[in-house]
């Protein structure tokens, strides 16, 4: 690590650690706090935003100016479950949309507690679907979610698979919460050195999401059977608590016989991709998105 990542990554820890958590002020000011700390992260102004509804849903296109291709990508904001939106997550959508040469649509799905389990999932599938309606074989669609989001993204991939619906031509799961009994290793390994979750604050957004049990396949989708999936690229941080699930699901894809490359990348955290304005680590994961994604969403111009 150089000096220069390691004095950022310090200031990133402090300021991390200094917010407070939920069980500290509430569902409502965290979500809040989240979309405040939003304006530290000014979405690229190359990058156009186009607001509209999916039914009853907000969404967004983001749109580089470079975008020549027909990928598209759904980008599942991540946030626990219980938080995160459109605005908070569109700098991050607009660097992958950016990386891969592709627009991006960004959305706001129900969340709990207010909507718990299967009703954000339900959001989801409904954006996919008017994806797949409004381009049918005209695009390549590119599934990609970070957190919480990537794990809805894997439910997602799991019920177009049982319902043998079109799947997307590849997907991108970064620092996925796919394993809600929280019963890994790396859960207690890394305790100490992920400044963005706890095992505390995973349980509580756990019981917020869900009173069904964690083991269901659409609540916990790395119990599922994947045979027949489209490549899956998986980020994750050394140091992050999520760890060991993105080894367990590399391996079951890969039982499965999918192609699924796994990047573990060494000192980070969950989802540093977040930061990328200010560290460069997270600007690199990003651009090994658009790597990935350009290998296999490749149809002609």
């Amino acid at each position: 690590m150089s000096k220069t990542t390691s004095h950022i990554l310090a200031a990133l820890f402090r300021h991390l650690k200094s917010h407070p958590t939920i069980d500290q002020v509430g569902v409502q000011p965290y979500r809040t706090l989240l979309e405040k700390s939003a304006a530290a992260f000014k979405p690229d102004k190359s990058v156009q935003a186009e607001p509209f509804m999916i039914d009853s849903m907000e969404a967004r296109w983001l749109i580089p100016e470079t975008n020549g291709d027909r990928r598209v990508i759904l980008y599942v904001h991540g946030g626990g479950f219980i938080a995160g939106s459109i605005h908070s997550h569109q700098d991050l959508a607009s660097r992958i949309a950016k990386a891969c040469d592709a627009k991006a649509l960004i959305f706001n799905y129900r969340l709990a507690p207010e909507h718990p389990f299967p009703e954000g999932l339900t959001d989801v599938r409904t954006a996919y679907e008017w994806l797949t309606r409004k381009y049918e074989n005209t695009h390549d669609i590119v599934l990609v979610g970070d957190s919480a989001g990537a794990g809805l993204a894997l439910s997602l991939l799991s019920t177009l698979l049982s319902d043998r619906y079109p799947l997307p031509v590849c997907s991108v799961l970064i620092s996925p919460w796919i394993n809600l009994d929280c019963d890994r290793l790396s859960r207690s390994e890394n305790k100490d050195k992920d400044p963005m979750l706890s095992m505390d604050i995973l349980k509580k957004t756990a019981d917020l999401y869900t009173d069904k049990p964690l083991s269901h396949p659409l609540i916990s989708p790395v119990r599922n059977d994947f045979t027949g999936i489209t490549p899956v690229l998986i980020q994750a941080g050394e140091n992050e608590i999520l760890l060991d699930d993105s080894k367990l699901l590399a391996e079951k894809l890969r039982a499965a016989g999918a192609v699924a490359d796994l990047e573990i990348w060494e000192d980070m955290f969950h989802v540093w991709h977040y930061f990328a304005r200010y560290l460069s680590e997270a600007r690199q994961a990003i651009q090994g998105i658009g790597t990935f994604v350009r290998r296999h969403a490749r149809l002609p111009g």
